[in-house]
């Protein structure tokens, strides 16, 4: 009876050990800036289907800030990388000034590897809702000296103006700071494609392939699907894992200017840079993956056009600022389901952290008959 008893034990142990799957070891957030069911739209019309459709799980957001219905990317991305409401243009802390913890901070913390990845510049509102703490979203030279200090192994993008010092051409800076210098005392850092695709696979990576905003991708930019894949390769050494932001920033800007072929193009790019993060997570098995928005900008509806053709005949716009529409979620992955339904942007970057924090969850065998389950970080 003794040896039967073990028996039952140890076989207790291994089923709840896989009724119990391990959290996430990566996270990849895909932010489509002023992406919203309209764009999503268009982007499926125009291009006969979206990498995107291979998520399993979807939803909508809503998108508020703590002292507005229509939200911007400041706001927007705070509740998406700390979980909490603020003000509009308040960059990761409360409206009275108290920093909030991010989801990138959260993962260094933990020993994870982090990255941020857009097509804007690297200290515009959304990559510094994750990496900075500011009263003011156009305090950028203020969030360049913090991601100067901070330890992300990635950065890809523009705004190289607000790391070189006031004496160099192009500077957007009033002091005599070289925070370039600085990067380059701790990591790889490169300034365009070429350089990019023949760097090899170091252990920390910038690229900065503009002054401030970086080019159209109709105008010949690096594609997001290249940034991505090669922010992928360097974060992935580390054992322990990864929380990468990427960011599709121009779409925003397509709805700001009222331009449905800027829009498609920019979220076509996006899109690629999607397929990239879904491709390393199927492989992989433990890599979660949400797709959102910040907000949804232009009030922008498809009227007319020809499935078949793929054109979009008739479309219109309601504004050139933001809206209060609700924005799409699609995740896939670990832990996927829990980002269904109809959800708050806060929310989403609770349950993000959650993610980031959340432990293997195993049974040691001496505690099955118990019942006892432990965490073991």
């Amino acid at each position: 009876m003794r040896v039967q008893s073990i028996f039952r034990a140890v076989f207790s142990a291994f089923l709840l050990v896989s009724l119990c799957p391990a959290a996430p070891k990566n996270v990849i957030l895909f932010i489509g800036d002023g992406m919203g069911i309209g764009q999503l739209t268009a982007a499926k019309y125009a291009n006969g289907g979206l990498e995107m459709e291979r998520c399993t799980v979807g939803g909508l957001v809503t998108t508020h800030c703590s002292n507005d219905m229509v939200t911007d990317s400041a706001a927007g991305g705070t509740a998406l990388s700390t979980g909490h409401k603020t003000s509009k243009g308040t960059i990761a802390q409360t409206p009275d000034g108290t920093p909030l913890e991010t989801v990138l901070e959260v993962a260094e913390d933990k020993g994870k590897s982090t990255g941020l990845v857009v097509t804007c510049g690297i200290t515009h509102a959304t990559p510094a809702s994750f990496s900075a703490h500011v009263a003011k979203r156009n305090m950028e030279p203020q969030i360049a000296e913090q991601i100067a200090a901070k330890d992300i192994e990635v950065l890809l993008g523009g705004g190289r103006a607000f790391f070189i010092p006031r004496s160099e051409k192009g500077s957007k800076r009033k002091d005599d700071k070289d925070l370039l210098a600085v990067l380059k005392g701790k990591m790889t850092v490169v300034t365009n494609e070429t350089e990019l695709m023949k760097v090899g696979t170091p252990q920390r990576l910038a690229g900065f392939f503009a002054e401030v905003a970086m080019p159209k991708v109709s105008e010949g930019r690096i594609s997001l699907a290249t940034m991505t894949s090669k922010a992928i390769e360097v974060l992935a050494q580390n054992k322990a894992g990864f929380f990468l932001m990427v960011e599709g920033s121009q779409i925003d800007w397509g709805g700001h200017a009222n331009d449905a072929g800027y829009i498609v193009s920019e979220m076509a790019d996006f899109d690629k840079a999607v397929g990239v993060g879904l491709d390393f997570a199927q492989k992989g098995g433990d890599t979660l993956v949400v797709v959102t928005a910040d907000h949804e900008t232009g009030g922008f509806s498809i009227l007319g056009g020809s499935v078949d053709a793929r054109t979009l005949d008739q479309t219109a716009f309601a504004t050139n600022h933001h809206s209060a529409a609700m924005v799409p979620l699609l995740a896939f992955g670990p832990d996927a389901e829990i980002f269904g339904g109809l959800i708050d942007n806060a929310e989403v970057g609770k349950r993000l952290i959650e993610q980031v924090q959340a432990s293997v969850r195993m049974v040691a065998p001496s505690d099955a008959m118990t019942g006892k389950i432990q965490s073991v970080p």
